[in-house]
């Protein structure tokens, strides 16, 4: 949604022919904060998918976070990957029109380029803020395990409460979980 704002913004705030030279200075400060950008993505994927505990990723999928979190982090991947695409390309034209002494382009290039930058910077900065959020359950997750489970109480009379006995590993947890929040 942002994107597509900041793209009416640019459409609106560009005159209809742009000066090839300034696009082409467009399309190669995009290149370069997306490549960082993606380079430093994929790495931060990598690490998430493999330095995943067993128990950790069984206990999210119960509720499906994992898969959720895997996909969000593979569709900004794409994402910010098209965009590195769309940007190179748009700079070869822009450089193949500037060395044929062509001086204007059309502004919806321009306008393209900026709405799919952004779209891939905001999807990253979610996927950032999942990552986050996974290393939070991470911890959440550990500190539960070597938490003993509190002691039960059975008092004369009185039958304790199912979630006071000890239960199994993925109860522990996520009344922990439930409990911290």
């Amino acid at each position: 949604m942002l994107a597509l704002v900041t793209a009416a913004a640019v459409d609106f705030g560009l005159p209809y022919w742009v000066r090839n030279d300034l696009a082409k200075d467009y399309y190669g400060i995009g290149i370069s904060v997306l490549s960082i950008v993606f380079s430093v993505f994929f790495a931060a994927l990598a690490v998430i998918i493999t330095a995943s505990d067993d128990d950790f990723v069984i206990f999210l999928e119960e509720t499906k976070d994992y898969s959720a979190i895997v996909s969000n982090f593979k569709a900004s991947l794409g994402l910010l990957f098209a965009a590195l695409l769309v940007s190179l390309g748009l700079y070869a034209y822009t450089a193949s029109r500037v060395a044929g002494s062509v001086a204007h382009q059309v502004k919806y290039f321009v306008v393209l380029f900026v709405f799919i930058f952004f779209w891939s910077l905001f999807a990253a900065f979610n996927s950032t803020l999942d990552a986050i959020r996974y290393s939070d359950y991470r911890r959440k997750f550990v500190e539960a395990k070597r938490t003993p489970p509190p002691r039960p109480s059975y008092s004369a009379g009185r039958v304790a409460h199912p979630f006071e006995r000890r239960g199994s590993l993925r109860i522990r947890i996520f009344i922990r979980l439930a409990y911290s929040w």
